[in-house]
């Protein structure tokens, strides 16, 4: 080969090079929740670091309150994505992932948690591997998991909810596609009614449902307790969610990528829950200051009375989790 056409062939091979290596990936970021909650902020930080960071190379765009898809349409468009450049991530609730996973459910099990630093127990444990690898095999990569902060209830009506079943009996409760959620519902008196979030408040509003389950800042930022007469602090389970990616997508990026967009989520997950727990006292304290709905502090007996009416929720569900996943979380915990 003539030295003309040598260098003329090393100019075409680094052109190529460079082009291959300066190809901007797309991630799509959907959520259904309002830009100021605990999980909107944190998918905002997200994107701006990955915009600044890896500027040119990746770029986020962040589509909050169902712009884009529903929780449930989201994991389907991940699964069937065949996209190289262009990536759908979410962060769908927790109890989305039973389908594919069922060890998931535990997070779902009444008073299993006794606050959130359990919860963080378990989330930071070898063990949230074990329960997140089966979604690999459905097309899905776990990267994270962000608080919305513990749940609790509210209700329609003359009194709060605070004596079982006697405060329950008859009514019905707006629940998260669960069924751990529908057990604990019917043993503690009520009615369970499964509905996705954007249609909470209109059926709470309406008299659909009487009542709902949720973490302070969902409560607050879709204005439920402006519907509603009492809320009271059960904290009874944990809402959380879980960020995945189209594994296919994830699987294809360059090693560098993945590691910085790692990083970049360990960052955002620290600064959810710095976001959780502000919300828990921020938000509760504008519902408190509104003036609508009541905020009740069960007491210790009572507490005591919805733990022992729900235990039997876990026993139900156990061999569905799985024994020993249950028993090495109750030993991780302390309990």
């Amino acid at each position: 080969m003539k030295p003309i056409m040598r260098l003329f062939v090393a100019i075409l091979l680094t052109t190529g090079a460079i082009t291959s290596h300066a190809e901007e990936y797309t991630i799509k970021f959907s959520h259904v929740v309002a830009p100021g909650t605990p999980k909107g902020k944190a998918a905002d930080l997200f994107a701006r670091l990955v915009n600044e960071r890896l500027n040119g190379r990746v770029h986020v765009e962040v589509f909050p309150n169902s712009q884009l898809y529903n929780d449930n349409k989201v994991m389907e468009a991940m699964r069937l994505s065949d996209s190289r450049t262009t990536g759908i991530m979410a962060a769908p609730s927790l109890s989305k992932f039973v389908k594919f996973s069922r060890t998931i459910q535990a997070f779902d099990l009444p008073y299993l948690f006794n606050d959130i630093d359990d919860v963080h127990r378990l989330v930071d444990s070898p063990l949230m591997s074990l329960m997140t690898r089966p979604l690999e095999r459905k097309g899905l990569k776990a990267l994270s998991l962000w608080d919305n902060g513990m749940k609790v209830f509210s209700i329609r009506g003359d009194g709060p909810l605070k004596k079982v079943p006697d405060d329950f009996r008859g009514k019905k409760f707006r629940i998260q596609s669960s069924e751990v959620h529908a057990a604990m519902i019917r043993a503690l008196g009520g009615v369970p009614q499964k509905l996705p979030f954007k249609e909470v408040y209109q059926a709470l509003a309406q008299g659909v449902v009487d009542g709902q389950e949720n973490a302070w800042s969902n409560i607050y930022s879709k204005k439920f307790f402006e519907v509603q007469d009492w809320i009271t602090v059960s904290n009874h389970s944990y809402l959380g969610y879980m960020v995945v990616v189209s594994e296919r997508f994830w699987r294809g990026l360059p090693t560098d990528i993945r590691d910085e967009l790692r990083q970049i989520l360990a960052e955002a997950t620290e600064a959810n829950r710095r976001f959780a727990r502000e919300a828990d006292s921020q938000d509760r304290q504008r519902i408190e200051a509104a003036g609508k709905a009541k905020v009740v502090e069960p007491s210790a007996d009572e507490i005591a009375a919805w733990r022992k009416a729900t235990a039997g929720v876990e026993e139900a569900f156990r061999q569905r989790i799985g024994k020993d996943l249950l028993s090495r979380i109750h030993i991780l915990l302390g309990h």
